[in-house]
């Protein structure tokens, strides 16, 4: 019997996007998943919108705004699903999604974290194009070996500096192990943004098995309004994200790994500067 995969998707004031994401998730040609929506505090009609779905498979969860990192883990904790799965609220999966990656999960029991590809579309700047492209500078720091039988890639070395180079992963292309996420913990509630790459960095210090697959499986839209984009909020806040990853790599005894970061530390800063020169 196929496993269950559990969706978790936050959603907060997104009302007009959310059925986007939503119809995705019932076009999966995987029928064996459940779809859990946490509304995070939302004042606009997003429950109206997600009680139209008539689907058993869809729950909802409605509370006070906490936070994103709040939000997935609650919807952690009512998970059923032995594979965990991660959507926003202004995203889309293509159709086959979950069928590739739960094939390849199913191939290759000792992968702990799967991703793939993505269509990148930045509404802000007009960029389109492939994720992978994009983020060529920290995959090429990998050392891969690659599956005969589906052309996988196996993450062998080089996860850390790659990740730190670049943030290859996009949230929403992760299958991981609910199992795994119990032995990595909860994300970061005191992160506004930038607690995926937070977690991918303790997954590398945790030497969890990480592998990927060249499929485009999603379409991710960035808006003027998104948490990662370059306010300065968001800015200010990925510095404390590099400095938590830190901590985190003193607390695994593995201090070496800090020198990975410095890259993202001088971007991070680089940006922050212009951004404030913006506003004079």
């Amino acid at each position: 019997m196929p496993p269950l995969v559990s969706i978790i998707l936050p959603t907060f004031n997104r009302a007009d996007l959310l059925p986007r994401a939503i119809n995705s998730v019932l076009a999966q040609t995987y029928p064996d998943w459940e779809l859990l929506i946490w509304n995070d505090g939302s004042k606009d009609n997003t429950e109206k919108v997600i009680k139209s779905y008539k689907d058993y498979r869809i729950r909802l969860f409605s509370l006070d705004n906490h936070g994103k990192s709040y939000a997935l883990n609650r919807a952690i904790k009512h998970s059923k699903g032995e594979l965990i799965a991660f959507l926003d609220d202004d995203d889309q999966w293509t159709p086959p999604k979950l069928q590739s990656q739960g094939r390849a999960m199913e191939n290759h029991p000792g992968v702990e974290l799967l991703f793939g590809n993505y269509e990148n579309l930045n509404l802000s700047s007009g960029k389109r194009g492939a994720g992978f492209q994009q983020n060529q500078a920290g995959l090429k720091q990998l050392k891969v070996t690659i599956s005969q039988t589906d052309r996988l890639n196996l993450i062998q070395e080089g996860f850390l500096k790659g990740i730190a180079r670049e943030n290859f992963i996009a949230f929403d292309t992760v299958l991981i192990r609910k199992n795994t996420i119990e032995k990595l913990g909860n994300f970061n509630e005191h992160l506004r943004n930038g607690m995926d790459f937070e977690y991918w960095w303790r997954l590398g210090l945790a030497g969890c098995s990480v592998a990927y697959m060249n499929e485009v499986i999603l379409t991710r839209v960035k808006y003027p309004d998104s948490l990662s984009g370059h306010s300065l909020v968001s800015l200010h806040n990925f510095l404390k994200v590099l400095q938590s990853c830190e901590v985190y790599a003193e607390k695994l005894g593995q201090p070496q790994s800090k020198a990975y970061l410095k890259p993202r530390y001088r971007n991070t800063w680089q940006i922050l500067i212009t951004a404030y020169a913006k506003q004079r």
